[in-house]
């Protein structure tokens, strides 16, 4: 029923978010000295709207742009590390994160900058969600690059704190991901060590989802943490986690699996 409703009023947020559309094509254009258009991405989610870039027929960079008419109500407690931030802290994280990350090909290239909006390349490829709802038997091959990419997420500095499989891209050959949309902030009692060992813990509870592959997970738990043990530093490791399981709730259920996480993260 939410999803529905969302999908109902997305016509509505994009028509009052026509003007500011128009304006941004406008500086977009004079920016890049050639004609502009911007198509809204076709996402029901997200505190802010999205569009393409195009120059003629041809994509060139994604657009996260302020709306005040964007309606989304992600609940949060008591417990949960990261929340989502204001309008302006939005952009300034995802710019900050994508400069760090971008030079390392862990993320699009950063290429433009507004008042109430950022650009960044266009990447044509699949987000690793869709890609296991196509070809579960990718699960493992998959994991086997995205938990080393987080690992190199934050020897750059960038923690995620909303880490899922549609957040990262997939390039075609299956050996590079991207990471994208950072909207979430760390609340004020949570450390280093533990905003990134939630992010581990963030795309396990993920992927224990049957369309991510959580079978292949289940049957195989060892898998993971082996990959984890070659990924995950010390620090990191020590972080007291009890508090995660507030959040992660697939996770909590799977009690054999977090025995087995407890060998990597013994707070857990």
């Amino acid at each position: 029923m939410k999803s529905f409703l969302r999908w109902l009023r997305r016509p509505l947020e994009r028509a009052r978010q026509a003007p500011v559309r128009r304006a941004l094509e406008q500086q977009l254009s004079e920016h890049f000295k050639d004609t502009v258009q911007l198509v809204s991405a076709q996402t029901k989610g997200g505190y802010d709207e999205i569009y393409y870039a195009k120059r003629g027929q041809q994509r060139f960079a994604v657009v996260r742009v302020n709306s005040p008419h964007k309606q989304q109500n992600d609940p949060i407690g008591p417990l949960d590390p990261g929340v989502p931030l204001g309008a302006q802290e939005r952009l300034e994280r995802e710019w900050d994160a994508y400069q760090k990350l971008a030079p390392h090909q862990l993320s699009p290239q950063p290429i433009w900058r507004g008042d109430n909006a950022i650009a960044c390349s266009w990447i044509d490829w699949e987000r690793a969600s869709r890609v296991l709802i196509q070809n579960r038997a990718q699960f493992w091959p998959l994991m086997e690059q995205i938990i080393p990419a987080i690992r190199a997420m934050h020897d750059a500095d960038v923690i995620h704190l909303d880490l899922n499989l549609g957040n990262m891209l997939v390039a075609p050959n299956g050996k590079e991901i991207a990471i994208i949309d950072f909207e979430f902030g760390p609340v004020d009692w949570v450390s280093i060590p533990q905003q990134r060992a939630y992010d581990y813990l963030r795309i396990v509870d993920n992927c224990i989802k049957k369309r991510r592959g959580g079978k292949l997970l289940l049957k195989e738990p060892e898998r993971l943490v082996r990959l984890l043990n070659e990924n995950v530093d010390q620090a990191t490791r020590e972080a007291s986690m009890a508090f995660s399981l507030e959040k992660l709730h697939l996770l909590a259920e799977q009690k054999s699996l977090l025995s087995l996480l407890r060998r990597v993260f013994p707070n857990l």
